[in-house]
């Protein structure tokens, strides 16, 4: 039939058919959220990723901001993959580096609300086989990175990365060095304390590390874009991952495998997941109240107060508001969580890039929107 209809009416009938496969293709595209309440504010801070991508040559960026627990903003820019021309979405899911700390931190604090252990016990209360050390430390100085294990830097990682293929094996591979420094006389911000708390966790309850994030905290949270980044499996929306050269030349990250450390390192998630997660830490019953003075009071040594809690970085801004942060870099990805909760403001920034200098603009853009929220103060600098 169609074969005996004349050449226009057979074109005008192609290009409505694909009208309607171009809408139902598009319904699939990704999920961006422009709020047009906050129209200018997005423009602004689109203007401040874009910045960004001219100082740091960042092949990707999502971004994600919530206020009151409604997300009005997620947006991907520039690409998942710079040499297919993927562009990044929403849903491309980044290395986090150091943010996978708060996962962890999410997990001890569960466990605790549930009495299967206290974080101001000893450690060798639920671990007695394990080296002892010149001092006694417990799980909280773990998390607050003051129990005296030492930092670990992005090249420690890549060789550690050879060494090591499970948490047990690394581990095992540092226990028995001594502590560098008397348990909360000092900090410093170590992949061991995270490691020893995933140890921790799968000794009280019998249950491998991996499983027990599954099962307690992402399905239950129901962060679904959250996964451990196994470099062997196929991951749907994984973002290729790139680095810079000592010569600022980018280039594709070598293979690293951080399964060995995945309390401390090891996640991909997306610019959503965490914010959900800042939202879900905020207002969620899943933590009590007792979970939240956790996460959020500072740790004192001595007289001097640190700006670190259990899982979490504790600042002001100049304005004097109340800031908790997550900032993540490892070999190709990093990612940022900034929580303002006077606000309810939620912002959070995955890249493909690693940035130790911790330079993602989500204080920026944290800022374009408290100029709306919170004008008189924005106006008003911190003497």
């Amino acid at each position: 039939m169609i074969s005996n209809m004349p050449a226009k009416a057979c074109l005008i009938i192609f290009v409505i058919l694909l009208s309607v496969y171009s809408c139902s293709t598009r319904k699939k595209n990704p999920r961006i959220i422009l709020d047009r309440t906050y129209k200018n504010e997005i423009m602004e801070g689109r203007e401040a990723v874009k910045v960004h991508f001219l100082t740091s040559s960042a092949p990707g960026i999502s971004v994600s901001v919530s206020i009151d627990g409604k997300t009005i903003w997620s947006e991907g820019m520039g690409y998942a993959n710079k040499e297919l021309l993927a562009p990044a979405k929403p849903e491309t899911k980044y290395r986090i580096g150091g943010t996978s700390r708060m996962f962890t931190s999410f997990l001890i604090a569960k466990l605790q609300q549930e009495g299967k252990l206290n974080v101001n016990h000893s450690f060798y209360e639920y671990i007695p086989d394990f080296p002892k050390k010149q001092w006694d430390f417990t799980p909280y100085q773990l998390g607050v990175h003051s129990a005296g294990f030492p930092e670990d830097s992005t090249d420690d990682l890549f060789k550690q990365s050879k060494t090591y293929n499970t948490l047990k094996d690394y581990v095992k591979g540092f226990s028995n060095d001594s502590l560098l420094y008397k348990p909360d006389t000092y900090f410093m911000i170590s992949n061991h304390g995270p490691c020893l708390l995933g140890i921790l966790a799968e000794e009280v309850t019998q249950k491998k590390f991996s499983a027990l994030m599954e099962d307690v905290i992402l399905d239950t949270l129901g962060l679904d874009e959250t996964v451990i980044d196994h470099p062997l499996y196929l991951i749907e929306n994984r973002s290729q991952t790139y680095y810079q050269n000592y010569i600022a030349q980018m280039m594709n990250a070598p293979a690293i495998d951080l399964s060995f450390c995945v309390p401390a390192q090891g996640f991909l998630s997306t610019a959503d997941d965490l914010n959900k997660a800042g939202q879900i830490v905020l207002d969620s019953a899943f933590f009590d109240q007792e979970s939240r003075e956790l996460f959020f009071t500072r740790h004192k040594l001595g007289d001097h107060e640190t700006n670190i809690g259990f899982g979490w970085l504790i600042f002001k801004d100049e304005q004097d508001r109340q800031m908790y942060a997550q900032i993540g870099s490892t070999m190709g990805g990093s990612s940022m969580l900034l929580i303002y909760p006077d606000y309810k403001l939620v912002v959070s920034i995955c890249s493909n890039l690693s940035d130790d200098e911790g330079r993602l603009p989500a204080e920026q853009i944290a800022k374009i929107f408290l100029k709306k929220i919170d004008p008189r103060a924005s106006d008003v600098k911190k003497e």
